[in-house]
């Protein structure tokens, strides 16, 4: 049987949905080339009704192009170093309070690997073992975001930059999330990344609109997580511009993902923003995520930038 294409929800204004995708089925070129279409117009896929193993993952992840190891030793998979593997284990990611609720595998709104000078292309996610709430997946499109802009915002942005950097904690973000945060155990992560934070991981900076390469559309490009200023405005003015953007993006239409077992998420991460929502602290949540190589070639360290 062959695989089907539908639209992935009504007034969405992004995003497909393919069903019954097989691994036979990205040996062909003209199936190869319809995904890598798909990715680019839609910036998210999501895979259904697939027999999904790490093999047929990986394999999947190179039809949109070369794979890179992540940079955090800490998160790869032992038996695939194309993996990383996301479990929401408290000891490993922490515990938290969101909201007066306590959480784990809570994540903000972000872009993958904003806190580096290169950003990669996108990343195929799976869900290995999913809990009885939470634990979702949000998607918000930044070219349809961008297109929302007021008129008066997008001149006043254009040419501007932002620093970021990584952040080990979601309560540490000052953009990161509107939510009330407490950390209650701090994680594995944390302790072992924190201390090398700024040897290991110094501040990078982004501009906050780019074109897309391929289609020539313009993009709304930030991270609330990990942003810390807009480059030579960190100042009170800078701040106010920086959380009406921040406000914008988080209004702008959002798709979030209730994982169900045999499924994977594909997106364009030089366009989609995207976030976890808080899951049971007694229950385990494990994803494997690849990344698909790319850079767009715009971010600088910012020690470089000081000394151009």
């Amino acid at each position: 049987m062959a695989y089907s294409v539908e639209k992935l929800q009504d007034g969405l204004g992004f995003g497909k949905q393919v069903i019954g995708l097989r691994r036979a089925d990205i040996d062909r070129e003209s199936v190869r080339a319809e995904l890598r279409d798909h990715w680019i117009r839609e910036g998210l896929i999501v895979f259904r009704g697939s027999a999904v193993t790490p093999d047929f993952q990986i394999e999947l992840s190179r039809v949109f192009g070369e794979l890179e190891v992540h940079p955090i030793r800490e998160l790869r998979a032992a038996d695939h170093d194309e993996l990383i593997t996301l479990v929401s284990d408290k000891d490993r990611e922490g515990l938290f309070e969101i909201d007066g609720v306590e959480s784990v595998a809570f994540l903000p709104w972000h872009s993958d690997l904003i806190f580096t000078d290169r950003i990669n292309h996108g990343g195929l996610l799976t869900a290995n073992t999913i809990t009885s709430w939470g634990g979702q997946t949000g998607f918000i499109d930044q070219v349809q975001a961008y297109d929302l802009l007021p008129d008066e915002l997008k001149a006043e942005i254009e040419g501007l930059e932002v620093v970021y950097q990584l952040c080990v904690n979601p309560g540490y973000s000052r953009y990161g999330s509107k939510s009330r945060i407490r950390t209650i155990q701090t994680s594995d992560f944390e302790k072992s990344v924190g201390p090398r934070l700024d040897r290991d991981f110094p501040p990078v900076v982004h501009p906050v609109t780019f074109v897309q390469p391929d289609t020539g559309r313009k993009v709304l490009n930030l991270s609330p997580f990990g942003a810390k200023y807009i480059l030579g405005r960190d100042d009170e003015a800078g701040h106010a511009l920086l959380q009406r953007l921040v406000d914008h993006l988080t209004a702008s239409p959002s798709y979030f993902h209730s994982w169900q077992p045999s499924e994977m998420l594909l997106w364009d991460n030089w366009r989609m923003a995207h976030c976890v929502t808080g899951a049971p602290p007694d229950e385990i949540r494990i994803m494997q995520r690849t990344t698909i190589m790319g850079d767009y070639g715009l971010g600088r360290r910012l020690a470089d930038r000081q000394a151009a």
